[in-house]
């Protein structure tokens, strides 16, 4: 009987499952990447959101200790 060879053809198969493993662990890593990316991003503009409202209300307040200053002033001066 002649002995069977392998000529290495199972090889490329082999070869080809560890890179299509490596390419699904790759497309995972990307994915949680720019999953952190979205959420990175949707803190950011919340915290600029934030900031925005915060200014809005020291303004206010500020508007409201110049008009309430304008009146005693007005008061003092019709006296």
């Amino acid at each position: 009987m002649a002995a069977k060879r392998n000529d290495g053809a199972a090889t490329p198969a082999r070869a080809g499952e560890g890179a299509t493993r490596w390419l699904g662990i790759g497309a995972i890593v990307a994915l949680v990447l720019a999953a952190a990316a979205v959420l990175l991003a949707w803190q950011s503009a919340s915290d600029e959101r934030r900031a925005a409202g915060d200014v809005k209300a020291r303004v206010a307040a500020e508007m409201n200790r110049i008009e309430a200053e304008a009146q005693r002033i007005e008061r003092e001066a019709s006296k």
